[in-house]
Order: C-alpha cells, then structure tokens, then sequence
C-alpha cells in the first residue's frame, strides 16, 4: 500500500514508525564499504576497459580525431577529482527533481549531498541514490565512442573511480530494496532511517 500523499512529503504520517536505521558512517561498516568498493571497481573495470578495447578493435568508427589523444597528467588527475563533486551534485539535482531543498557539505572527508528533513517515497530514494551511478556511467560511455583512446582511457578511470566511489549508495539501494514499496526514508548526512506503518 502506498502513501496517497502528492507531491514532495516533510512531515511523517501518524501511523508511520522508524523501523530501520543505517549509519554510513559507523566505524566497522566504513571498513567494510571501503573493502566492498573493490567489488563494484573490478567489476566496472572489466566492462568499461573491455568495452572500450573492443570499440578500439573494430576500428572505433566514430572518433573524433581533431581531439587530443593525450592529456597532460595533471589534467587526467584533475578530470578524474571532478568526478567526487560532480556525483554529489548530481544526487543533489535529483533531490530538486523530487521537490526537496539540497544541501551540500562536507563531513569526515566525504562530499554529501541530503535533504534535511525530506521523507522519500522508495521510488524517489532509489531515483536519488543511483541518479551519479547511472548518469555518470552512461555518459562516460557515451563520451568514450567519440574521443581518442587515451582521452578515452582517463574518461574510463573517472567512470569507475566513480562507480566504486558509488558503494555507499549501492549499499542504501540493498537495504531500501528490502523493504516494502510504502516505505518512507529520511536521507541525513551519513546514513538513512526508514518508516514504516
């Protein structure tokens, strides 16, 4: 059953109750993302790098040869940081898309994007959670059909510099997906709590 409530929802409905807290934040779970980040790296690195060897392998047609093969390595570098603003930024466009207000901080050396005080329907949580994760990958694909192979391969490293980057949000996803689709979630700094009634 969901919440016929429309449009964006700041104050939790009378027969809805806490019934999960996650804080990203804790010591042990912090270890443990920052190991599991590893999975979600090896994984892209074998699509994205295996995908681009073989646009390269057939000849990668539709390159676009005026633009520089190379990069200055501090460019590359630079190119790649980009990527930890630009992510928060975009959790933060989804958050407005949602109709909520974002807030950007800074908090244990992590970027975040949240929206203080906002209940999230389930869908509109997943659609902020995963909204870096999904644009910034499929725009670094895109990019990468149409740059040479080694402005390609520094679009390659901040796509999955990004998608490890992205284990918190993986993370959120898993354990918001356990729950029913009447959920309610409260995004905060460093973690989540979810209600329900």
């Amino acid at each position: 059953m969901s919440i016929s409530i429309v449009g964006p929802i700041r104050a939790l409905p009378p027969d809805y109750c806490q019934v999960h807290y996650m804080q990203l934040t804790e010591r042990g779970r912090l270890f443990w993302l920052n190991v599991l980040s590893v999975v979600p790296m090896i994984f892209s690195v074998f699509i994205v790098f295996g995908l681009l060897l073989a646009y390269h392998i057939a000849g990668a047609p539709l390159v676009i040869h005026a633009l520089p093969d190379r990069l200055p390595m501090w460019l590359g570098i630079a190119l790649v940081l980009l990527i930890l603003p630009l992510h928060e930024w975009l959790h933060g466009w989804a958050i407005v898309r949602v109709g909520h207000r974002v807030r950007y901080g800074f908090k244990l050396v992590v970027l975040f994007a949240t929206a203080d005080g906002a209940l999230f329907r389930r869908r509109e949580f997943l659609q902020v959670t995963l909204a870096p994760l999904v644009i910034i990958s499929l725009v670094g694909l895109v990019l990468m059909l149409f740059v040479p192979a080694g402005l390609a391969q520094w679009i390659a490293i901040a796509v999955i510099m990004n998608a490890s980057g992205a284990i918190g949000d993986l993370w959120m996803t898993s354990v918001v997906m356990r729950f029913d689709s009447s959920v309610l979630i409260q995004d905060e700094e460093n973690g989540m709590r979810i209600f329900a009634h």
